[in-house]
């Protein structure tokens, strides 16, 4: 999403998650909640709180999110989005994508409980029996019919041919399912259900008024509203007939519909830029919801009531906030060979693959200020076109010497006075010549304050292991303190000092710098001081959930810190946040962290 969209529909969903402390809960009614997808991106949104500039959003998934969950491979199947159909009683979304793909979505947990890989899958819906019937269209594998187990993934266990499939519909009432063709709509009944070779029989073609056959929904108990070339149309079920859809007389080139005959509502999409949009249309009330138009926006279904706990989109910020500065040791891993003991796991662990992920930590946590450590000249190929698409410069992309520890940065919030970076030496203590700190120093636009950032990554060696590495740590510390007194002579500013520093808190490197009045930020933290700490396995060996923090709080476990030095009055830390979201643990071996800021 673009910066300004994004700052619209966040202010609106910050409202949307607070303001209803102490109040009356309001009735909500079909069609208040619309679930929209395209691409790779999936949104809940409530659009009884929603306009044209701004949207209420209740809840995001991306395809990414299933990294770990399925593999590589299948992930790259449902990259494009056709539809997102609510089952289950709206406890789950069933996903459909043209590259080939269909899955079956938790919306509480965003976990995968099903995948298969299905030839321009376009459309799906649960049967009993906890199976589910996918409608396939115009692909040499597809062009079918298809029924899978949710129990045993990727397994067909019935095929039928039907050209360009386009929809699959089951009616509970009829105890029929309904599938849409190119020209036609089937109806078919169940056969030898309860086992384990369960089929289908055709009982009766419907010829559609028209070709092209595009979208096909319930309308309530009795009737299914269609969709093609032509137009919109209701087929009434037990009438056996087509009439054409009076609210949408006229409409062409309506992607998906959503109609409830009880209450008049209509909830659609239509085509405007080729085949997608960025609107979602409501009628009856009237209303129109403005998507970001870099997103390719396909499909919305209704869900009919909410069976999970919104939670607040991470790109919210504390009250007051005016500067987020992320900070990640991204694991430098430079082959693009996926280790052996990952191939079991399902999972590729190479830059390519992991850009991915740390571009959507950006892009969900939608920082001013990004901090990255270990990064090598291969992520930086895959990772900075990513970065560079959400808007931030590499501080040091003119010096002209690779640097390990950069930081990034959003021109359009900041503007660079000033950068430096500094390998430490000797190599003894530098290993490959990873370990080094960079430091800027930036104006912030909004208030017109400079401040400045020191991203490091100390030697890593034990004392045990090598002998000297406590000091030369403490070393280094100190040759990031002097460029600090430096900046502050130049600027007399604030200093914002993090990374990977390997060592704890009570270490002889980091008691320089408490005691020379560098703050650690979860302890001054206003609003939120987040004490989770320590780092996990993630190495060529595999990766582990299980944290490796040697006690429970900040203090006896972190190796990643993040310090306020120099601060006038008015400068405050609002939250530090260290972030232990799943599908980052086989991104690198470290938890990403962020400070909230107001200068």
């Amino acid at each position: 999403m673009t910066r300004h969209y994004l700052i619209a529909f966040v202010a609106v969903l910050s409202l949307v998650l607070s303001g209803c402390s102490g109040e009356k809960a309001e009735e909500t009614v079909w069609g208040d909640y619309v679930v929209a997808c395209g691409d790779t991106d999936l949104y809940i949104v409530d659009a009884s709180k929603s306009t044209d500039d701004s949207l209420a959003v209740l809840w995001h998934w991306n395809v990414f999110e299933s990294y770990g969950q399925i593999t590589d491979d299948y992930r790259h199947k449902i990259r494009v989005l056709d539809d997102c159909k609510p089952v289950d009683g709206g406890k789950h979304l069933l996903l459909t994508s043209s590259a080939g793909g269909t899955l079956l979505l938790d919306i509480a947990t965003k976990k995968c409980l099903f995948y298969a890989s299905t030839p321009m899958a376009h459309s799906a819906d649960k049967l009993p029996g906890d199976r589910i019937a996918v409608a396939n269209s115009t692909n040499p594998k597809g062009n079918s019919l298809e029924i899978y187990d949710v129990s045993n993934p990727d397994v067909c266990v019935w095929k039928d041919t039907l050209y360009s499939g386009h929809g699959a519909v089951w009616s509970e009432k009829y105890s029929s399912l309904f599938a849409l063709g190119f020209d036609e709509l089937r109806r078919y009944s169940l056969k030898d259900w309860e086992t384990k070779s369960p089929s289908l029989v055709l009982e009766e073609t419907f010829k559609l008024p028209g070709t092209g056959g595009h979208d096909l929904y319930k309308a309530g108990e009795d009737a299914l509203t269609v969709t093609n070339s032509l137009g919109t149309y209701v087929f009434d079920i037990q009438g056996k007939s087509f009439t054409p859809f009076a609210p949408l007389e006229g409409v062409r080139n309506v992607k998906s519909l959503n109609y409830n005959p009880s209450t008049g509502t209509v909830v659609y999409t239509k085509g405007e830029t080729s085949w997608w949009t960025n609107h979602v249309y409501i009628k009856s009330p009237d209303k129109v919801l403005g998507f970001d138009p870099e997103w390719r926006l396909y499909k919305v279904r209704v869900l009919p009531e909410l069976k999970f706990t919104p939670v607040p989109d991470p790109a919210i910020r504390c009250e007051g906030t005016n500067l987020r500065i992320f900070d990640d040791n991204i694991w430098q891993y430079d082959s693009e060979k996926i280790p052996e003991k990952w191939l079991p796991l399902g999972i590729d662990p190479r830059d390519s693959v992991r850009s991915i992920g740390f571009a959507k930590l950006v892009s969900d946590y939608r920082p001013d200020i990004v901090t990255l450590q270990e990064y090598s000249s291969h992520m930086d190929a895959r990772l900075a076109p990513k970065l560079r698409a959400q808007g931030f410069t590499n501080a040091c992309e003119e010096d002209g010497s690779w640097n390990f520890t950069p930081i990034f940065y959003d021109s359009t919030v900041v503007d660079l006075l000033k950068v430096r970076y500094n390998l430490y030496t000797p190599k003894t203590y530098s290993n490959a010549n990873t370990k080094s700190f960079t430091s800027a120093v930036f104006s912030h636009r909004e208030t017109g304050k400079t401040f400045a950032i020191l991203n490091t990554h100390l030697w890593w060696r034990p004392d045990e292991q090598q002998p000297g590495s406590e000091m030369a740590r403490a070393s280094q510390i100190r040759l990031m303190m002097a460029e600090s007194e430096a900046i502050k002579a130049e600027y007399g500013c604030t200093v914002f000092l993090m990374g990977d520093m390997n060592c704890e808190e009570g270490t002889i490197p980091i008691k320089q710098l408490t005691d020379g009045g560098y703050i650690p930020c979860y302890k001054v933290a206003k609003v939120f001081g987040d004490n989770n700490n320590g780092h996990h396995r993630c190495d060529a060996s595999g990766y582990s959930a299980e944290s490796n923090r040697k006690g429970p709080d900040r203090a006896t476990g972190a190796l990643d810190h993040f310090f306020i030095h120099n601060a006038p009055e008015g400068t405050e830390v609002l939250k530090y946040f260290c972030i232990l979201d799943d599908y980052t643990l086989p991104l690198t071996d470290h938890y990403p962290n962020y400070v909230d800021i107001k200068l």
